[in-house]
Order: C-alpha cells, then structure tokens, then sequence
C-alpha cells in the first residue's frame, strides 16, 4: 500500500541523533538552541520557542497573548489542535468559513463573527498555502502546514510549526513558536517550562548543576527535548530539497490528471509546500474505495469540528459543503517514479 505521508530519513538524521544520544545531554540544551537559532533565521523571525508539539505551541501562544476570558475565531477545517488551544487557554471559540480556492479562512466570514471579545484570529495555511490578510487583525498563524512555504510566519504576532511524524519538516513530533515580539518570545519561554525563569542547561553550564530559580506563574512542561531537536535540525537543513522534491510530484500530478472532467485538481501555488495534495470528487467515499482497492491510500483532510460534539455546532455553508468532496492524495519526497505512475494510474482508472 503506497501511504499517504512517509517521513524521509537519511544519514545526517542518524548522525545527528547519534551525537545527542552519546553527548549524555538529552533534555532541553544546546540542540535545541541551535535549531531555535537557524528555524528562527529560516522563518525570517527575531525568535523561535522550541516546544514538545504544535498543539502546545497554540495553547502556550493562545496564552501568552491573552486570550483568556476572549473569544478566537478559527476555521472549522483543520485538526482539532487549532480549537482545542485556546479553548484549553481560557477562551471561547467561534469559527468562520472558508475560501472555496485556497480552502483557508474567507476572510469577509472572519470580519463577521468580530465582536468586542475577539482576543485572536488563528488562520491555518491549509495545505501549506498562505493567503495574504486584506487587513489587520490580531494573528496567530496555525503553519503546521507551512514548514517551507514562501511568507508563513510573517503575517502575525505569533507563528505555530509543526515537526509531527507527517510534516515537511518531520521529527516524530515536536514544534515552534516564532515572534519578533521580545516579551511574548520571553514569556513563551517559560510557560514551556513551568514557568521557570531558567532553563537547566542554563543552569549546568559552567559550574554544574545549580539549583537556583524562580517560577514567576504557572507554566506547563511543554518544552522540547534534544533528541527531537536534532532530527528537526537535521530535517530543517534537508527542507528546501524535500519540498522540491514534493513541488516535483504535485507538478506531475496536475499535469497528469488534467482533463478528467469529474476530478477538480487544486491549482499550481509555486511558493506552497505542498503539505497536502488534494483534489475533489463528487462521489468521494466510492472514489477512496477505489483507490484503496488499487493499493493506494487516500485520505480526508478534514472532518470540520463544528460537526464533533465538543465544539459549536455552526452552519458554515462553505466548509459544510465542500469538505465531503475533499480527498488527500499519497504526496511525500521519497516516493519513487513507480509509485507516482501507480497513484496516477489508479486515479485515471476510476469510473465516475
């Protein structure tokens, strides 16, 4: 079965996690400042917050940013992540429609649900697209999709990365917060750690362990630990080939699949990672069945969240209609020319 997302793993993934493991430092230290440093000087940003999880990266963001006692419009199709945070940092969520192109937040819906208590908007670049806002707006940029894309990360007070086993950037899990904000980039630092103003590398380094600190609010023990830190690195340093390589493959789908008058490809977006390739079907469920039958996996990305119980229940007119024709297609660097003909076969073999 071709899979949707493999991870690539070469030999400088396996040096550097060798070198953290036999250095005896595992937890939070120089690995990790290293990778802050160069995703920072990546993303175009004065900061970057390593953390154990894009999920804690927007709650941890959601907070320092004061949501709390507010309100936080998101769109409804993303992973349950992107709502969950500033739920879990005291806000109340309202979510907005989507563009039906780039399938990110329509921006004309997000300036209707703008109340007095609206604390944040968190925008996700769906797929690794970025759309441009038409105006200010108090942002925090879900780039979980983004790792890569041209323009993520500078559109908002704060921007959360993912580094989860299937993203561009792949380090099991793991993710970033980056800001040009001095307080919030201090502040983050220590609500990843309990609130602890020091760090423990920053403690040992130069004489030893010192037990010394303060803890100057409550935090949360959300801070990444070297061994993640050095696969990112790793995979940091590999980005810009792997996200060719993935541009390569989305090229060969479009041009392949052109001209089948059931399927709606998306369109070219030369700056996007191309985190998802995905495409829209009619007669979506028969459609994956058909792909699965050819050994080739397919995938839905997403179910929106106002259909779970834990969320508001919105009519979202958009999102509601067309997420059912949405289907995810294998896209990831190390496939191999056989494996990009079966996919196109499959798809150009399938009776609408």
């Amino acid at each position: 079965m071709i899979p949707l997302f493999r991870p690539s793993c070469s030999d400088l993934e396996i040096k550097y996690v060798t070198e953290v493991l036999r250095s005896g430092w595992w937890g939070t230290g120089p690995v990790t400042g290293k990778l802050e440093q160069h995703f920072a000087e990546t993303v175009g940003a004065r900061h970057a917050v390593a953390v154990s999880s894009c999920t804690a990266a927007l709650q941890l963001a959601c907070q320092a940013a004061g949501v709390a006692g507010g309100e936080v419009i998101v769109p409804a199709l993303t992973f349950a992540s992107t709502a969950l945070a500033p739920l879990h940092a005291g806000a109340t969520v309202r979510f907005a429609d989507i563009d039906e192109d780039t399938l990110c937040l329509d921006w004309d819906s997000v300036e209707q649900k703008i109340t007095p208590d609206t604390r944040a908007v968190i925008p996700v670049w769906y797929g690794g697209t970025v759309a441009p806002l038409p105006w200010n707006a108090p942002v925090i940029e879900d780039c979980a999709h983004a790792a890569g894309s041209a323009g993520a990360g500078r559109l908002g007070v704060a921007a959360c990365w993912s580094f989860h086993a299937v993203k561009n950037l792949a380090a099991g899990d793991g993710g970033m917060i980056t800001t040009n904000d001095d307080d919030l980039a201090g502040r983050l630092r220590r609500l990843r750690w309990c609130g602890i103003d020091r760090s423990t590398w920053d403690r040992e380094t130069g004489r030893g362990y010192n037990w010394e600190y303060d803890i100057t609010e409550p935090g949360h023990k959300a801070q990444m630990t070297d061994i993640t830190a050095a696969l990112a690195l790793a995979q940091l340093e590999r980005l810009a080939e792997m996200n060719d390589a993935r541009r390569r493959i989305a090229a060969r789908y479009l041009d392949s699949l052109d001209g089948l008058g059931w399927l709606r490809l998306p369109p070219w977006r030369h700056g996007s990672s191309w985190h998802l390739f995905t495409v829209r079907v009619a007669d979506r469920d028969r459609f994956i069945s058909h792909m699965l039958s050819r050994g080739v996996s397919a995938g839905v990305h997403y179910r929106p969240l106002n259909t779970f119980t834990v969320f508001p229940q919105d009519p979202l007119p958009v999102t509601d209609r067309v997420w059912k024709t949405l289907v995810t297609l294998p896209l990831y660097p190390d496939m191999t020319e056989a494996d990009i003909a079966r996919v196109i076969t499959a798809v150009r073999e399938f009776a609408p």
